[in-house]
């Protein structure tokens, strides 16, 4: 059955890099709430000086097969990431009222390296949602302190967990992974792209505002033309240069007597892919009709342009249609730039 998609609608500007919505599987935190930690474990071992260098930090769970779940995916983090164990973000706050705060959840800049193909990521803008995890103990105990003073000392800290009840340990797991990075923060101090501004947030504890969405920036206007006509250059080389070799010459000239060149180029490169697109039942099949740009980067990714690509005849390309596709490619040029 034929995708009954509205090209008609459809804009799309090779200047810029469309957005791509990226959010986290929340699994990991109700586990993490499931298995019920109750406490933080610190291993240490002595230098030739007898100084306490950090070795290890373990969760204590009560309940064994969610806390499981939630150190595989951890672990998972780390497998796809390449063997990364910066993948699993973990930052510590301490609060004004003498307890400190442990915050889990993945790293954003690994978590958006794996979730986006090689052949995208220089195409594209990310937006994440992560999902985060949140640990409260009431006292800055000593272990703490001194995991804290003398991280710098230690080579990599292994993270593990165990399954307790009371103060008593179960059954220890044989599940870890090492990790050398560890943020650590004051109630007063805390970094605005830290996870831990959105526990205070969300705890309304903080007079600290949780940072506001940025406009993604906009790039020059000399800087917009020139990635337009270098992408629609990359992607259509064929009808790009049929259109330096005079391809509907008239109608281009009469058209930049009230619109940018490239403005009329990319239209009529883009009615030219919506054309091949409709005609093509296996591509339209993947198309939707909202983030219609990530589906169209897609197709120009996926296909080249040969000589046996199709065109409409010239009579397609009226006037009319090109400056609707012009202001439709002018209405997704505002509307990227004023999404949160």
């Amino acid at each position: 059955m034929s995708n009954k998609i509205d090209f008609s609608k459809f804009g799309y500007d090779y200047g810029l890099k469309p957005h791509l919505m990226l959010v986290a599987d929340p699994e990991f935190s109700n586990l993490f709430r499931e298995a019920k930690c109750i406490a933080l474990q610190y291993f240490f071992t002595k230098d030739d000086k007898g100084l306490m260098i950090p070795a290890g930090l373990a969760f204590g769970f009560e309940n064994e097969k969610p806390a499981d779940g939630f150190f595989n995916i951890l672990l998972e983090w780390i497998e796809k990431s390449n063997g990364n164990t910066d993948a699993v973000l973990m930052e510590f706050v301490e609060t004004k009222e003498g307890g400190y705060v442990l915050g889990i959840a993945q790293d954003m800049v690994l978590f958006v390296d794996r979730m986006i193909p090689k052949s995208h990521k220089d195409k594209i803008s990310p937006m994440t949602i992560l999902a985060t995890q949140f640990k409260e103990i009431p006292i800055l105990g000593e272990n703490y302190l001194t995991f804290k003073n003398n991280i710098n000392k230690a080579d990599n800290i292994t993270i593990s967990y165990a399954i307790v009840k009371g103060t008593e340990i179960i059954k220890q797991s044989d599940k870890s992974f090492t990790k050398k990075n560890f943020n650590f923060y004051e109630e007063d101090n805390i970094p605005q792209d830290s996870l831990m501004v959105s526990y205070y947030a969300a705890a309304n504890k903080l007079s600290l505002r949780k940072k506001a969405p940025q406009e993604a920036p906009k790039p020059s206007e000399s800087d917009l033309l020139q990635r337009r006509l270098s992408e629609m250059k990359i992607y259509l080389p064929l009808t790009c240069n049929r259109i330096k070799n005079k391809w509907l010459e008239e109608k281009i000239k009469r058209l930049e007597e009230n619109y940018e060149n490239t403005q009329i180029i990319q239209a009529i490169c883009n009615l030219t892919i919506f054309e091949r697109i409709k005609s093509d039942e296996e591509v339209l099949r993947n198309f939707r009709d909202t983030g219609h740009a990530i589906d169209i980067l897609d197709y120009l990714l996926s296909t080249f342009e040969s000589f046996e690509s199709y065109y409409p005849s010239d009579d397609f390309y009226t006037q009319e249609r090109i400056i609707g596709q012009i202001e439709n490619d002018k209405n997704e040029l505002e509307k990227h730039f004023n999404k949160p």
